[in-house]
């Protein structure tokens, strides 16, 4: 599905685009090589390579997959796109050990209980915040955005028609739904102040982790997440996600 003329949707189960447990899975067009923002739950590895072929690109130039932060649903087909596209695998370095060694703020008996399992991938490289990553002739710049576990980062990157894109994971998403778990690493107080960051990027799009991507007006959406972390509620769990 092609969002922007930088950025389409692989997979996601939301859509239906590839398996139940899938969290939405970016391609974004670096003019000739590409880089994957998540790689999903496992269990749809198929349909995204298969999309990414129907769509008109090749897996094998796909150079680099950016994971959010260490969530099954984000992690969990790393291994399997790692192996078929032999691509460099990126995480931040406060969840490398998470990843690898799928401890418990992966949310392993989450997965299990989803009929999800998957195997444990091993990084390439660790990201840290403030860090550029070069992919074609495309420069996303990590931002380290704690809060929904420890090293969750969000990325940013000037799209080809001049637009700031920014990938958020599960930090923020559309119309300013908290989806967030009281979880293992999980921190409010991080969350909230990983919120005015994004807001101080300015982005014009925004792409989360889960529900509908903002192809306009994502800053004032970030602003309602921030007004909306920042009430007396925020306590309340509303969703997984």
């Amino acid at each position: 599905m092609k969002l922007t003329e930088s950025v389409n949707l692989v997979g996601g189960a939301a859509y239906g685009y590839s398996a139940v447990g899938d969290c939405n899975i970016y391609l974004v067009d670096c003019n000739g090589e590409y880089a994957l923002i998540d790689a999903g739950g496992g269990s749809g590895v198929k349909q995204i390579l298969g999309n990414v072929r129907r769509m008109g690109f090749n897996e094998n130039d796909i150079r680099a997959i950016l994971l959010t932060h260490c969530h099954f649903d984000h992690i969990g087909g790393a291994y399997e796109l790692k192996k078929a596209t032999g691509c460099e695998l990126m995480a931040h370095e406060a969840d490398a050990a998470s990843i690898e060694n799928l401890d418990e703020n992966t949310l392993p008996d989450m997965a299990k209980e989803r009929g999800i399992s998957f195997r444990a991938p091993k990084l390439d490289r660790l990201l840290h915040d403030g860090e550029d990553v070069q992919v074609g002739d495309a420069t996303f710049h990590v931002a380290h955005t704690p809060g929904h576990t420890p090293g969750c980062i969000s990325i940013y990157f000037e799209e080809k028609d001049g637009a700031i894109g920014l990938f958020t994971g599960d930090i923020a998403s559309s119309m300013g739904r908290l989806g967030f778990i009281n979880g293992p690493g999980f921190d409010l107080n991080s969350w909230k102040r990983s919120l005015k960051r994004l807001i101080a990027i300015k982005p014009e799009r925004m792409y989360p982790g889960h529900n509908t991507f903002v192809l306009s007006g994502a800053l004032e959406q970030l602003r309602q997440t921030d007004d909306k972390m920042n009430s007396p509620w925020t306590t309340i769990v509303t969703s997984i996600g």
